[in-house]
């Protein structure tokens, strides 16, 4: 969806009394409000009016919950929990979803555009075909990853993808897509001081595109792939549409070899997990970072190797 000056204050005016509404229901803060002000009409910029119905129904059915302590971990996170409606009930499982806010009170606003877009981001990508099941197994995505469930004990986790950190270095290039749109707000002339405020004060806390800190090392590793122009738009297509089960085929078929999605994705979750051993590791830190830089390289294979097959970069 394109922008200008023709359409700006019409676009940015549209979602005002919905986002006022949910606030009010949800008990938002004024901030909370202020920060979906931008970030709804940047994500139906970003995805497009066919998609507008399905992300105002994920802000409106998502609740944002503002946690009463901070947590230096973890900024933010996107929580599902799996349940099944009584029998002859339809759908047969269901997702009760949230937000969850843990740095708030400290929080800029470039932080809490980030932290905000960055979960909800999450939940606009798996709210088509969200859940699959059979007799045994029920399984639940969250954009190309899946967490899969006992179906006899919706408490007892089977397995989960192997393709979390993916999810997560796509998840990030989007949130700084979304962030730039609001940024390209400014560019236009806007009638609302609120929003003409907000983007003063984003002005002056970026220098540049934004650049989202988030899996830095992961992001760094695929900056590459990400900027594929083939990529890009195919994965985001497949993931917003649910059709993720088709993504390693066609991975597999630029390559030439068969299981080298797999690979990559494995490789992906392992250095994001040697990562986290290193940062508390006090001892054999050089053994430790030569295994990921092993692992860096052999991703770095993979992707040069799809790289090279692929007629559109």
């Amino acid at each position: 969806m394109n922008i200008d000056q023709n359409n700006i204050n019409e676009l940015l005016n549209k979602y005002i009394n919905f986002t006022n509404r949910i606030s009010e229901q949800n008990n938002y803060p004024n901030n909370i409000k202020h920060v979906l002000y931008l970030l709804i009409p940047a994500f139906i910029i970003k995805y497009g009016l066919k998609y507008e119905n399905m992300i105002l129904g994920c802000f409106e059915k998502i609740k944002i919950h503002i946690r009463n302590r901070d947590d230096d971990n973890c900024t933010a996170y996107f929580t599902r929990v799996m349940k099944k409606n009584p029998e002859g009930v339809n759908p047969k499982y269901y997702t009760s979803k949230a937000v969850v806010l843990n740095q708030y009170r400290e929080a800029s606003l470039i932080d809490m555009l980030d932290n905000v877009a960055h979960e909800f981001n999450h939940a606009v990508n798996s709210m088509i075909n969200e859940i699959k099941y059979d007799d045994k197994t029920v399984s639940m995505r969250t954009g190309l990853s899946y967490i899969t469930y006992d179906v006899n004990d919706l408490s007892h986790i089977k397995g989960k993808s192997n393709d979390i950190t993916l999810e997560e270095i796509i998840n990030v290039k989007q949130t700084e897509d979304i962030i730039n749109i609001v940024r390209a707000f400014s560019k236009y002339e806007v009638h609302n001081e609120e929003f003409n405020n907000a983007f003063y004060a984003i002005e002056h806390s970026i220098e540049g595109e934004y650049v989202s800190n988030a899996y830095y090392l992961q992001s760094f590793i695929c900056k590459e792939l990400v900027k594929n122009k083939t990529f890009i738009p195919t994965i985001e297509n497949l993931r917003l549409n649910g059709n993720v089960d088709d993504i390693a085929g066609w991975f597999d078929n630029v390559t030439g070899n068969p299981g080298s999605y797999d690979k990559l994705t494995i490789l992906l979750d392992n250095i994001l997990s040697e990562e986290e051993k290193l940062t508390k590791a006090t001892f054999f830190k050089n053994y430790k970072i030569n295994k990921i830089r092993e692992k860096m390289n052999r991703v770095m294979e993979i992707i040069q190797e799809y790289e090279q097959n692929c007629i559109f970069k």
